[in-house]
């Protein structure tokens, strides 16, 4: 058992004891070890001047470089990482190719949120140098979703992307040897940790008898997965993490294993790795997940923590409402699987989940069926949903059978739309068969008023999104509002 987090930082070892492990990892960064090109600004993860570069020790390698929001990330989970700030790509006397593109381009003006820039588009190069393919500009606005510049503009920023030179990049791995380091990390690779500080401790486990075991003996504790909404509230003083638990260091965790009848997502498995290996099965599902959130939170937040935090607005959960997964729960005693529907018990965040549980994976079944998943939010991208539409069916010539209809946004949790689905199933779609069950739906929910939309604008988006997903599955674009 360890008490001490290690991790390298720009090829340097760094052992935390547990004054600093409970700490953000842009403020250690910051003002711990005073790299403080790391900036931090919303602490929420949304603006991404506090963008750094994370490698993961995964088997006997490292995953490639992801780059992270660092103001919301905690050090514990980045023990056995390999992080690259903006420093540590290069300096003034020997910049990275996209500092000098930057340079080039103009793309900095106060250079507040220029490391972050930097860094995303540090691991935008090396994506594209290893798969191959060229840089395009959509691409390069794809990988800087999740930064915010606040007075250059974009258009220098973005120049500066199709500037760069592919074949001055070399893989981000070679800057620091990390084989070396690398090798360092795996003699650590079975050892749990248990840190303690004050009223604080974060238990991290290398197997998923020990987390049972210990959530057993510890029922008051916080599950924390990747930090991308608890990190924000505690950022915040909203809520106080003390006592905590993380699968963080449990490889099969991180498992996708994808069978000819369903699909087990681990329960460490990122919404970005589910986006890339989900793509050719449930292709609806991943195109919505490209406009869930910032590359930066993608590849730290994971569909089991999406699924557990049970909020009504998240995106995942009507898809896999409709998709009719189900969810395997284990205990020191017991292992069930039970379906989605039975998961969710009515009240706000209510969940069949004992205290002396957790959530070990998802199962996705693999059928005929087709999806639509539509979200409506204040902006394309980044952002929090005002209501959320899934919907899944089979054809049967202009019927559509075995329907399933969600709503998110519009109560305590994600709503299964059952009187719908018995009005619209098996039946032969018409316009106005769809505008008289859109009437209902008043009927049918009750939505709260809040600062994202008032009840009477989310019930207009539930009627319009009926209608766009008859205009879609029939190739009829007659039935606006």
């Amino acid at each position: 058992m360890r008490n001490t987090i290690i991790v390298y930082i720009n090829g340097m070892r760094h052992e935390l004891s547990s004054q600093h492990a409970f700490m953000t990892v842009g403020d250690y960064l910051r003002y711990i070890k005073g790299l403080t090109g790391t900036k931090i600004v919303c602490a929420e993860g949304d603006c991404g001047a506090c963008t750094i570069l994370v490698a993961r020790v995964s088997g006997d390698k490292f995953t490639d470089y992801k780059s992270i929001n660092s103001c919301i990330a905690k050090m514990y989970l980045m023990d056995r990482c390999h992080l690259l700030t903006v420093e540590g790509l290069g300096n003034s006397l020997d910049m990275h190719p996209v500092q000098e593109t930057f340079v080039d381009a103009h793309g900095a003006q106060c250079g507040y949120c220029t490391p972050g820039f930097i860094c995303a588009m540090a691991k935008l190069a090396q994506d594209l140098k290893q798969t191959g393919k060229d840089k395009t500009e959509q691409k390069v606005k794809n990988y800087l979703t999740g930064n915010l510049c606040r007075c250059t503009g974009y258009e220098p920023i973005i120049k500066a992307g199709m500037n760069l030179n592919l074949n001055q990049i070399e893989n981000l791995s070679s800057l620091y040897q990390d084989e070396k380091i690398l090798s360092e990390l795996l003699k650590i690779k079975n050892e749990a940790i248990l840190i303690e500080h004050e009223e604080k401790s974060i238990y991290l486990p290398v197997k998923i008898e020990e987390a049972l075991e210990f959530k057993a003996k510890n029922t008051d504790l916080k599950m924390i997965s990747g930090a991308t909404d608890l990190g924000v509230v505690d950022n915040k003083n909203k809520i106080q993490l003390k006592k905590m638990l993380s699968l963080n260091n449990i490889e099969s965790a991180y498992e996708i294993n994808i069978q000819n009848d369903f699909v087990e997502i681990g329960a460490k498995v990122s919404l970005d790795d589910c986006e890339k290996k989900l793509k050719s099965i449930y292709p609806e599902f991943t195109r919505m997940l490209h406009i869930f959130a910032s590359p930066q939170i993608k590849y730290a937040g994971t569909l089991v923590g999406n699924l557990v935090n049970a909020s009504p607005i998240a995106d995942t959960i009507p898809f896999l409402i409709v998709a009719k997964a189900k969810i395997e729960i284990v205990s020191m005693t017991n292992k069930r699987v039970i379906e989605i529907a039975d998961f969710f018990k009515g009240g706000y965040k209510e969940l069949d989940l004992k205290v002396d549980e957790l959530v070990s994976k998802i199962i996705i079944p693999r059928d005929e069926r087709e999806y639509k998943l539509y979200k409506v939010s204040l902006r394309r991208d980044l952002d929090i949903s005002a209501v959320t539409f899934a919907a899944s069916y089979t054809r049967d010539q202009k019927k559509l059978t075995h329907l399933s209809l969600a709503y998110g946004g519009v109560g305590a949790t994600v709503l299964r739309m059952l009187d719908l689905e018995k009005k619209l199933n098996n039946k032969e779609l018409s316009l106005a068969l769809i505008k008289d069950s859109a009437k209902e739906i008043p009927t049918l929910l009750s939505p709260l008023s809040d600062h994202r939309g008032s009840r009477e604008f989310r019930l207009t988006i539930c009627q319009n999104l009926l209608h766009r997903f008859y205009d879609d599955v029939s190739g009829n674009h007659e039935a606006s509002l």
